[in-house]
Order: C-alpha cells, then structure tokens, then sequence
C-alpha cells in the first residue's frame, strides 16, 4: 500500500441552470469532489415563463434554492461566486479576488437575453 495520500478529484461546474443541474446529478454516486458555481442561489424552470406573467403561477411554483435541489448529494458543495476567467494551464477558475482549483470543468453557463 502506498504511504502517498491519494484525494479524490475536484469536478467544477459552472452554472446551475438545467445543464449544470443534470451533471451535479450524474455525479452523485461518483467518488469525487463536485463543486457547483452559479452567481444566483436559485434555479428557475424558464418554460414556465410566461405563466408566472399572466399570474396563473407564483414564481415560488418555477423556482428552487439550489442547495434545496442537492440537499440529500453528499458529495455536492454548492458556491455562490461569480466566475470571472479560466486559466487552463494552471486548472483554475478565476474571481475577482480569488482563484479555485479543479480537475475536471464544465461550462454550463447558460444564455443571457436582451
């Protein structure tokens, strides 16, 4: 047995829109680290739009924490940050005033509108 320490692997995701939700997912059973970012703590069923505007729905129906989502994920952080950059020699997520490490990312980011 080797005296080195071996560490589980560190997935990141970024994004906690419907991509980024259906991979922390995935990985639930996976021996691994799974960090999620997204810059809000909540995640909205977009589809249903438009029935939150014509009031056949209270926004609370279309919306969740995301915490709320993976509250039974053992293996699941979820982080509210704002991902400035990616250094991809170094394997590292860029902030304003910090760095993160990964071994595996995934950009799910989503789309914006005008």
């Amino acid at each position: 047995m080797s005296a080195e320490r071996t560490r589980k692997p560190v997935v990141v995701i970024v994004g906690g829109g419907f991509g980024g939700i259906a991979v922390a997912k995935s990985l639930a059973n996976v021996d691994a680290k799974v960090i999620l970012i997204d810059k809000r703590n909540y995640h909205v069923f977009q589809p249903l739009l438009y029935q939150v505007a014509t009031a056949s729905l209270s926004p609370a129906d279309i919306s969740a924490p995301i915490r709320s989502i993976f509250r039974r994920q053992s293996n699941i952080e979820v982080v509210l940050a704002d991902v400035k950059g990616v250094d991809v020699q170094s394997k590292r997520l860029l902030f304003d005033t910090a760095t993160a490490p990964y071994d595996y990312l995934v950009l799910a980011a989503g789309v914006t509108h005008d």
